[in-house]
């Protein structure tokens, strides 16, 4: 069984990247400033729904359980003061589906809806990798990953 979500990207420039995630097992679109936010949210689905299922359980330095990582308060003030500092205009479109989650990281596929193509990716970081080239396009500074055109 996988997920299927989608993210809005609506600005991205200078290490900085806000968006908005779309999943139908959210209420509301969750917005987010950093891809750790997005990431952390993803996981969270993961984990309440029971699938893609965790092979490994998940490492902490405290010991023992897990400690939930603690969320950045969402309130209406933090939330619109930095949706103010990130350029307007949507930026790209990624549907993300997750369908193992092994080896500590996630397996799945990338569809990259402006240029309406899609990639297999091993690891939640060839994942961004990707993500990265496609909001850096044309950027020569940005290192290449094949999109599988």
């Amino acid at each position: 069984m996988s997920i299927q979500m989608k993210a809005e990207i609506i600005a991205y420039g200078q290490g900085q990247i806000w968006g908005q995630l779309h999943s139908r097992y959210l209420e509301t679109p969750y917005t987010f400033i950093d891809l750790i936010q997005m990431i952390h949210k993803m996981e969270q689905i993961f984990d309440t729904n029971g699938f893609p299922q965790a092979f490994l359980s998940p490492r902490t330095f405290k010991g023992g359980k897990a400690v939930k990582i603690r969320q950045i308060a969402e309130s209406d003030d933090s939330m619109s003061q930095n949706e103010q500092s990130a350029p307007e205009g949507q930026k790209s479109t990624f549907e993300i589906t997750v369908r193992f989650r092994q080896n500590a990281t996630w397996q799945g596929q990338i569809f990259w809806a402006e240029k309406n193509v899609r990639q297999n990716f091993r690891s939640v970081l060839e994942m961004l990798k990707l993500m990265d080239e496609a909001l850096n396009e044309g950027d020569g500074n940005v290192e290449k990953v094949d999109w599988g055109k």
